[in-house]
């Protein structure tokens, strides 16, 4: 015969108490009483969802403008070499440039947004370079329960389903600890030196990602698996191909361009965010920049394949940057074109010299017009 779960009535009580506790956290964690918002981040580690401690030096400890900031996920994490673009601005402006990398693990708008705010209300910016956030799942960003706090950020969800408020609501319980933690002890700064190698550079076998300004340099080959991380062996190759920088496209509606424009349409919920975010960039006058970014299952298509009109989606004045597949990798043989991946989604060192390289100029254009402010 089984004991019983309880040895009293008062003792079940007492968990139904406890347990009624947890679930009302997220309420009970009033602005007056959350810890500094900068916390989320300090206490956040090096891993595969982000350079958390560099996220928290760029929009926290370090002053002054920045002229460019990429902001996304792992496939612009990965994608960009931001030293290159800074030192090339440096050289247009006749002045030290400031471009920055803020990356994460796992698509989706919402992070987009959270982060954002975040780094508005802290610095302002001139240029945010983004692109299209795909998450795979209809669920809140896995790093809701760092970035989403209920007293925070609850009036964010007055448009989304039911279940999806439940997401959020479920990310903020995970959350409510840590916070709790923080009220009782500061996190410490982490450790920024180049000598000590973190989580993040040893999976990726990446270089210090603060020396990159964010930006994960990848020292891994192809992964044919969907399931495994079997990477190939990094094998250092630089495309020598006819593609230049005058083949990429700065979508204008008054000129022919590979733009398509074809779906699958963004879900509302995801489409909510995303206007957010582009509201708190015209808030605080930032130039937007939607960058295309190759994908390695897609190495022939000779249209650039966005899911919305993005200027028209967002409400908001959005220019578009993007080569086509076919044009990039001309005269590749696809286990060429292959070297410059991780995955079918992501870049790697390969892919990201050479990808930067190719589109810096034209972003360096788009800023031009801030130069003028």
């Amino acid at each position: 015969m089984l004991r019983p779960a309880f040895s009293s009535t008062r003792s079940a009580a007492a968990f139904a108490l406890l347990l009624l506790l947890l679930l009302l956290l997220p309420v009970l964690l009033t602005k007056s009483i959350l810890p500094p918002r900068e916390q989320v981040y300090a206490w956040s580690g090096w891993d595969t969802t982000g350079p958390h401690p560099y996220q928290h030096q760029v929009i926290y400890e370090e002053k002054g403008d920045i002229d460019i900031a990429f902001l996304g996920s792992s496939r612009l994490w990965h994608g960009i070499n931001t030293p290159h673009v800074q030192d090339l601005l440096t050289e247009k402006l006749g002045r030290p440039a400031v471009v920055r990398t803020i990356g994460w693990g796992g698509a989706g708008f919402d992070e987009l947004y959270f982060i954002t705010k975040d780094l508005l209300q802290n610095r302002k910016v001139k240029m945010i370079v983004f692109y299209d956030e795909h998450p795979p799942i209809d669920q809140a960003n896995s790093l809701a329960p760092n970035s989403f706090r209920f007293a925070d950020d609850a009036g964010t969800l007055t448009a989304l389903p039911w279940r999806l408020k439940l997401s959020y609501y479920y990310a903020a319980i995970l959350g409510a600890p840590k916070n709790l933690l923080s009220l009782l002890r500061s996190c410490l700064p982490a450790d920024m030196s180049p000598a000590k190698m973190n989580s993040v550079q040893q999976f990726y076998h990446s270089e210090d990602i603060v020396k990159q300004l964010g930006a994960t340099t990848v020292y891994l080959g192809y992964n044919y698996s969907t399931l495994f991380e079997d990477f190939g062996p990094f094998i250092p190759y630089m495309p020598l191909n006819h593609v230049a920088p005058s083949d990429v496209d700065v979508y204008s509606p008054e000129t022919p361009s590979p733009f398509q424009f074809s779906g699958p349409p963004v879900p509302d919920w995801q489409l909510q965010f995303a206007r957010k975010f582009a509201e708190l960039a015209q808030q605080n006058n930032v130039k937007l920049v939607l960058l295309h970014i190759p994908k390695g299952n897609d190495l022939r298509s000779t249209v650039i394949n966005e899911r919305e009109f993005w200027p028209d989606a967002l409400h908001a004045d959005i220019s578009m940057v993007g080569v086509p597949a076919a044009t990039l990798f001309d005269g590749l043989s696809d286990d060429d074109a292959r070297k410059l991946f991780t995955s079918f989604e992501h870049l790697n060192k390969n892919g990201q010299e050479f990808y930067t390289w190719l589109i810096t100029p034209a972003l360096l254009k788009l800023y031009a017009p801030q130069t003028n402010h």
